[in-house]
């Protein structure tokens, strides 16, 4: 396809599912990236050789403890910069992000992970956290902005030629607080890479340590299972919630905390787990349950949002319903995972490869331009 495309993304600063798509469709099509920060260290390898356009240069600062202050700013700046990108001259262009989504082309196609949780279905989870943590007035401040912010995501929803939802459950999401319909395309997971392997001697969770990702929950249930071993994967921005969960894992000597791991080491925790552990309130579709699956680990989750769109209960993993914290001790403590086909599991992984995302995007984008 001879198609002259343009990819709008927040950042390519970490790795993330949302990241992957983005590369994944910029290397496909051949495309140009235009971003707001690029840090080649910390980016996914397969962003080295695409043409990167960075859109202005504001740094972060290395200092964590500022970022709640400066995010406001950070957003409103980037805001700005994808409203004022002029993107004449491609035939189409592929946004993403909270911040993607307002840039504009003759014709566009937004693929949305979510609209961004803290501005609707996690708001007061979210504003609770920052009463407890900052203070009243932080929370006063940062609910004004939602409240603004909320206006433009909408306004800025109904621009996209095309919402593609990466799931039923933000498919839902987008009807609900957009008002419009999406289709469901799966993100991608590059199967090939996962290597599976008998046994294990762990739980694996590889989640962002997050209010939403109920963090808290998983450290009440492997306290619970002194026996049982768990090692967390995940770093999260700010130091204030980092470091209240470093207090309540202090004395747990079964639970290990990998804040930063290589691509190569992620794989090889996924092949020498029992099975993963995945807590997350109302998952969007949630990659790393695709990625056990891959390497032939079985699943255990809770019962709701994305997840049940991958795990098949029974055959590929475990989906349980509440009380969680009752019924996760009692399927954890002497969980056998000889009962779960390896390539069971990795069968299913594969109905989420990368090769089908691509087929998909040509299609769309072949419809799209007539």
């Amino acid at each position: 396809m001879g198609l002259k495309l343009a990819v709008c993304h927040d950042l390519l600063s970490v790795k993330g599912g949302a990241e992957r798509v983005v590369l994944t469709v910029a290397r496909a099509f051949r495309a140009e990236v235009f971003t707001l920060l690029y840090d080649p260290s910390q980016a996914f390898e397969e962003a080295r050789g695409l043409k990167i356009h960075t859109l202005g240069e504001w740094k972060l600062p290395q200092d964590r403890r500022f970022y709640p202050w400066i995010y406001p700013f950070f957003h409103g700046w980037g805001i700005l910069k994808f409203l004022g990108l002029d993107l004449r001259g491609y035939d189409a262009v592929f946004t993403s992000g909270k911040l993607g989504i307002f840039a504009k082309g003759e014709v566009t196609l937004h693929y949305c992970h979510s609209p961004p949780r803290f501005l609707y279905d996690l708001r007061p989870i979210v504003s609770l956290y920052l009463g407890r943590r900052y203070g009243s007035p932080v929370r006063a401040l940062a609910e004004l902005w939602w409240g603004g912010w909320r206006k433009m995501d909408e306004w800025a929803a109904r621009r996209p030629d095309l919402i593609l939802a990466n799931s039923l459950e933000v498919k839902k999401r987008i009807w609900r607080y957009y008002g419009r319909e999406a289709e469901v395309v799966y993100p991608p997971v590059k199967v090939e890479k996962f290597r599976m392997k008998g046994g294990g001697e762990y739980f694996l969770a590889v989640q962002r340590p997050s209010p939403e990702k109920r963090i808290e929950l998983l450290l009440r249930i492997f306290k619970r299972l002194p026996g049982e071993r768990l090692v967390l994967v995940g770093s999260y921005i700010d130091p204030d919630y980092t470091a209240w969960l470093e207090e309540k894992m202090r004395g747990m000597g079964n639970v290990s905390w990998l804040k930063e791991v290589s691509e190569r080491e992620l794989v090889e925790l996924y092949a020498g787990c029992k099975a993963l552990v995945h807590t997350a309130r109302r998952e969007d579709f949630g990659m790393a349950p695709v990625e056990a699956m891959a390497s032939g680990k079985p699943v255990i989750a809770v019962n709701e949002g994305g997840v049940r769109e991958t795990v098949v209960h029974g055959k590929t993993g475990l989906l349980v319903d509440p009380p969680y914290l009752k019924n996760f001790v009692r399927i954890l403590r002497g969980f056998d995972p000889s009962l779960f086909s390896p390539r069971e599991c990795r069968r299913r992984a594969e109905e989420f490869s990368e090769e089908r995302f691509v087929r998909r995007m040509k299609e769309l984008l072949g419809r799209m331009l007539g």
